[in-house]
């Protein structure tokens, strides 16, 4: 069992650890160099910035928290037998932040016994620090969010991803066809390409919903991707399920994620039943 004294000294080096990351990702914006493409097209990348982040975050929790297993994106090797799991992203968005577009995170979560317990994600060029651990609401630099309380749906704001190349036609027909059921039923239809920040915009209320499609081959996000904004939007008190509702597996990320207020859920639930999953 994880005291409250506990959890809040997670949250102080969490919030202290994406912060200086993010300040190690500000210095390399004039000095950074591609390390590793990780497909055919050399359009998913690693740059210095990434790894120069990386070994500061590890090195952090390595000094301070000796013995907790770490996953992260872009070092293997490091998971160990552990209560304790932190999930590193240690520049999400790194495509972005090469084209000099500003709103990339350094993503950081933390889990206890499988469950997560906290999530950090620090915007740099916004100063930006979205805080959360379990049994207590989320924070926006420092002060306490809070979910819609809109149950309409044609009142809502709905953060929709966009789809991927991966997609396989049939799937992209169906999240077209789900776009289309949603659009004249909701208030706006919105996007991000940061799976964390339409998470997050739920958690602060000011979006009602967010949907990420599934992809049966492939996954549209990793874990760190998105663990920080699930643990985020569930401490706000909203919902957070797959398409089939039900909870987000960490070793299944194919059958969609949605996240909502909890009190539209089961309408875009029902939509995406009819349409998507048809």
């Amino acid at each position: 069992m994880i005291n409250k004294r506990k959890l809040g000294e997670f949250k102080l080096f969490g919030e202290n650890t994406v912060v200086k990351a993010g300040d190690i990702l500000l210095s390399y914006k004039n000095r950074n160099q591609i390390k590793k493409t990780k497909d055919a097209l050399r359009l998913n990348i690693a740059t210095s910035a990434d790894y120069a982040s990386e070994k500061y975050i590890i090195n952090q929790i390595k000094n301070t928290h000796p013995g907790h297993s770490i996953l992260t994106e872009e070092t293997p090797g490091l998971l160990q037998k552990s209560n304790f799991e932190w999930i590193i992203d240690p520049l999400d968005g790194t495509s972005e932040y090469v084209r000099n577009i500003p709103y990339y995170y350094v993503l950081l979560a933390l889990e206890y016994k499988h469950k997560l317990i906290g999530g950090f994600a620090y915007q740099p060029e916004l100063r930006r620090l979205f805080s959360c651990v379990k049994d207590t609401l989320p924070e926006l630099n420092g002060i306490q969010i809070h979910l819609s309380a809109e149950e309409n749906l044609s009142k809502s704001f709905i953060s929709m991803a966009l789809p991927k190349s991966i997609m396989k036609e049939k799937e992209l027909d169906g999240y077209l066809a789900l776009i289309k059921a949603i659009s004249p039923r909701s208030y706006k239809i919105r996007s991000t390409p940061w799976d964390v920040e339409g998470l997050f915009n739920v958690a602060m209320g000011a979006m009602e919903g967010h949907i990420v499609p599934n992809s049966v081959t492939t996954p549209f996000y990793k874990w760190w991707d998105v663990g920080p904004g699930i643990l985020g939007v569930l401490s706000a008190g909203g919902t957070v399920t797959d398409f089939y509702g039900k909870p987000i597996d960490k070793n299944n990320l194919t059958r969609g994620l949605v996240a909502s207020n909890g009190k539209i859920h089961k309408k875009l639930l029902d939509l995406i039943q009819k349409t998507y999953l048809q």
